[in-house]
């Protein structure tokens, strides 16, 4: 079965993960711990890789084992534990990675428009594969953003 168009949506997720990767590598602790845009920095980046499994986990799936609470990774106000690591980060990003990767190996151009059974369910709304893959590309894409410009407000040269 065709991949073809599955690789072109998978592309922009790709570059995203790859600029929170390098996030990582330039990302000073003061800025990492600063809240920005409501929220810790290490969380804006922590959700994009918490929700990978409430986008392509379908139902009776298993979660990626994350580092810390629920509450972290989902923005909750509740939550009021330590901060993520950066080594926790790169390990997390790594299985997470793993999560992604292996819903995009699922998919053939043909199933593209077949109805995703789990984040349909949670959602209570009708979405497609390709409509995830657009989400995740976006949503990913939406954090990094508020990840960049908390470096470029302290001075530094963003990854985008």
């Amino acid at each position: 079965m065709s991949q073809a168009i599955v690789q072109h949506l998978k592309g922009p997720y790709d570059r995203t993960l790859g600029m929170l990767e390098q996030y990582l590598e330039v990302c000073p602790d003061a800025v990492w711990t600063k809240t920005f845009a409501a929220w810790p920095v290490w969380r804006q980046w922590y959700h994009v890789f918490a929700s990978l499994d409430f986008f392509t986990r379908q139902e009776g799936g298993a979660d990626t084992p994350a580092p810390l609470a629920p509450e972290a990774g989902n923005l909750s106000a509740e939550y009021t534990g330590p901060a993520l690591t950066k080594e926790q980060a790169k390990a997390y990003l790594a299985a997470a990675k793993k999560t992604g990767d292996a819903y995009f190996a699922g998919l053939t151009d043909a199933t593209l428009t077949d109805r995703n059974e789990g984040l349909s369910a949670r959602l209570n709304t009708e979405l497609s594969h390709a409509v995830t893959a657009s989400m995740l590309s976006g949503h990913a894409s939406y954090h990094l953003g508020c990840c960049d410009a908390a470096l470029r407000e302290a001075g530094l040269k963003g990854v985008f």
